[in-house]
């Protein structure tokens, strides 16, 4: 299989608050399992479908506050009752106010992995 992606993924287990764009009081928790500069795979008990936008608030880990990000989901399959759903899912949007905070955070892992 070949792997086109542009930017590196890192692993990490960071708590996400995920909501569907039209629900602003339905939050579901969330973690994540891995992240880039263009997307993000985590996991919820819910089943997202393909194509639909989320709104997730990403909790940087050592930061009191999160960073909101628009993602548009590219699949979504069930692992199992405990991690319920695993979804994959494009930034389409990041908060222009905390933007340098997220990509700050994608360059500490990159440093992390790179230069130990």
């Amino acid at each position: 299989m070949e792997n086109n992606r542009r930017f590196l993924r890192f692993e990490v287990q960071d708590f996400l608050e995920v909501r569907p764009l039209n629900e602003v009081a339905k939050y579901v928790k969330g973690k994540s399992y891995n992240l880039s500069l263009m997307g993000v795979c985590f996991s919820s008990e819910v089943e997202w479908k393909k194509g639909q936008v989320l709104l997730i608030d990403y909790f940087i880990p050592d930061d009191m506050d999160s960073v909101q990000l628009k993602l548009s989901v590219i699949w979504s399959e069930f692992i199992n009752e405990a991690e319920g759903y695993l979804t994959g899912a494009q930034i389409i949007h990041i908060d222009p106010q905390k933007e340098l905070r997220f990509v700050n955070y994608y360059f500490q892992k990159l440093k992390e992995r790179f230069f130990r």
